[in-house]
């Protein structure tokens, strides 16, 4: 299977290049959304069809909540373009089984895994609603744990640095104008004169309340409860500057305002206490490293059960890359979790969790995604593309497999701070006019950089690829809208404002990208294939009954 024209080719591989992609992605939706009429009091009437399927009001309520955000983001809650989907994931776990991919590990372990976690997550769900929870119980908490429901209101002064010679000068500071508060000077008064913090300064320097809960690192917080009203602490170093605190006051939470949430906080502590209990209750004994390279020598044994170097290597393989990363070190760790992600499988089984309507169907939406990004992988590797395919598509896209040479002038501006975004942009505005007005672009560069490594070198910034980690919108600006020899308008960062200066792109040959342009060719033919394969499901939905609509 081909592409239509060379054009669609250019703009698929364009796209793919300058936006981050899924395993797969969705087609196009079409505009309208097609309406579905669900009567709450009638669960049990088909509201549609899939592939010839019918689907309950019911059903479809369960598929609507088990898909994962992005997807039901992508098809606008469109019933029809959801219940496609679907029936597409279906199409492609069917294809998965009679090729015996699901049968075949990894597939089948990853399959596993995440069934074991779905299943032990639910029955911990349920774990939590089930416990009883008695108003006294809430009222004792409360008492016992009067300090998560108090806090302390602050006053601060600022003293910021980024390098050592300006933590000197903000510790000197700090300490002046601590003097001069044990000396009596008005707290609110050094707050205006000498704070940084722009967002306090203007409130008098109020920090708000302050409570051991919150996420403020807990030096801080450690700090502030430390003090008495009206105190004000010695000058206290955090990463990001001096401070000086002073503690105007106590607040504490009633008992009547948080009892709901000491509600839910007691049942959550108990269901994490009864999965410790669990989690502890894993037989696991480790067998002594071996010098031997026998895949099938026992390397532990799991509640009974012999795991063979084989089947470590196995449970590896079906884990996703940074769980792999995280457990190859640590193989006791690793069994221990899938031991007790079985025990808490085996216990939603006997709670018969599995066969309620939405786990049911989150289990079948999960080994259906599975299956479909295995096959999906298998197709794209089993595409063929020709040597003319690869020089056509390094032709049509040589802007985007080449290296950018550029020149830069950097605007720097702190992100929280607009005034200081609105002025960089200002002055990135107006430095452009005059390069256009025939200033020397280097001249500019010497003049207002704050990059003092590509200032240096006379603003020569790069070579840059279009795969390298950069903002999108310097992508945009550099690879899609500007030419040779022209300046872009200024281009906001995270940093500050940018004016990029396209010196030319630099090809890199054919041989260099050819692996990275087959690679893109091939998943452009399977996601064809994947898409002809999506066109072909066919959704109905079906009118209401009369009674229903009423």
């Amino acid at each position: 299977m081909g592409f239509s024209t060379l054009k669609e080719m250019k703009i698929r591989l364009a796209a793919a290049i300058l936006a981050a992609t899924s395993a797969f992605s969705q087609p196009t939706l079409p505009a309208p959304p097609q309406p579905l009429t669900l009567d709450p009091t009638r669960p049990q009437d088909v509201v549609a069809t899939v592939d010839g399927r019918p689907v309950t009001g019911e059903e479809y309520q369960f598929l609507a909540v088990s898909i994962d955000p992005k997807t039901k983001e992508a098809a606008r809650n469109d019933a029809r373009e959801i219940l496609k989907y679907v029936g597409w994931l279906r199409r492609m776990g069917a294809e998965a089984d009679r090729r015996g991919l699901t049968a075949k590990n990894p597939l089948k372990l990853q399959i596993e895994f995440a069934r074991i976690q779905l299943l032990s997550n639910a029955v911990t769900q349920a774990r939590e609603y089930e416990e009883v929870v008695t108003p006294f119980e809430q009222r004792g908490y409360y008492q016992a744990n009067q300090s998560l429901y108090s806090g302390v209101k602050l006053k601060l002064i600022y003293f910021p640095f980024s390098t050592a010679t300006e933590e000197l000068q903000a510790k000197r500071k700090a300490e002046e104008v601590y003097k001069k508060i044990q000396a009596g000077a008005d707290f609110v008064a050094m707050v205006k004169e000498h704070s940084k913090d722009k967002a306090s300064a203007e409130h008098e320097g109020d920090f708000g309340e302050l409570r051991m809960g919150d996420q403020n690192p807990q030096a801080v917080k450690d700090l502030a409860f430390s003090l008495k009203d009206g105190e004000v602490s010695k000058p206290a170093r955090f990463p990001n500057g001096y401070f000086l605190l002073k503690r105007t006051g106590s607040v504490a939470d009633p008992y009547e305002k948080v009892k709901d949430q000491i509600f839910t906080e007691i049942k959550q502590k108990r269901a994490m206490e009864w999965v410790e209990q669990n989690r502890k209750a894993v037989k696991l004994e480790m067998k002594p490293e071996s010098q031997s390279k026998d895949p099938q020598r026992v390397a532990a044994v799991l509640d009974g059960q012999n795991i063979t170097a084989a089947d470590m290597d196995l449970y590896l393989a079906a884990m996703d890359d940074k769980l792999r990363k995280t457990l190859r070190s640590s193989p006791e760790e690793m069994l221990r979790g899938i031991g007790f992600m079985r025990r808490m499988a085996k216990a939603a089984e006997e709670k018969k969790l599995d066969a309620t309507g939405v786990v049911r169907t989150q289990l079948e939406l999960m080994r259906l995604q599975a299956a479909t990004n295995a096959l999906l992988q298998e197709v794209q590797q089993s595409m063929t593309v020709s040597e003319a395919e690869v020089k056509q598509a390094y032709t049509d896209n040589l802007k985007y497999v080449s290296a950018a040479k550029l020149k830069i002038v950097f605007f720097s501006a702190a992100q929280d701070n607009e005034a200081e975004l609105q002025a960089a942009q200002q002055l990135a505005a107006e430095v452009r006019e005059k390069i256009q007005g025939g200033a020397d672009f280097v001249e500019m560069v010497k003049q207002y950089s704050k990059d003092p490594v590509s200032r240096d070198k006379e603003g020569d910034y790069g070579p840059l690829r279009i795969t390298d980690d950069i903002p999108a919108a310097a992508k945009q600006a550099i690879w899609v809208a500007l030419k040779p020899g022209e300046v872009s308008a200024p281009v906001r960062l995270p940093n500050g404002f940018y004016l990029f200066k396209l010196i030319s792109f630099e090809e890199p040959g054919l041989d260099k990208v050819r692996e990275d342009l087959t690679n893109r060719l091939r998943g452009a033919k399977a996601k064809d294939w994947s898409n002809s394969l999506r066109g072909q499901v066919q959704v109905s939905i079906v009118a209401p009954k009369p009674e229903a609509a009423k």
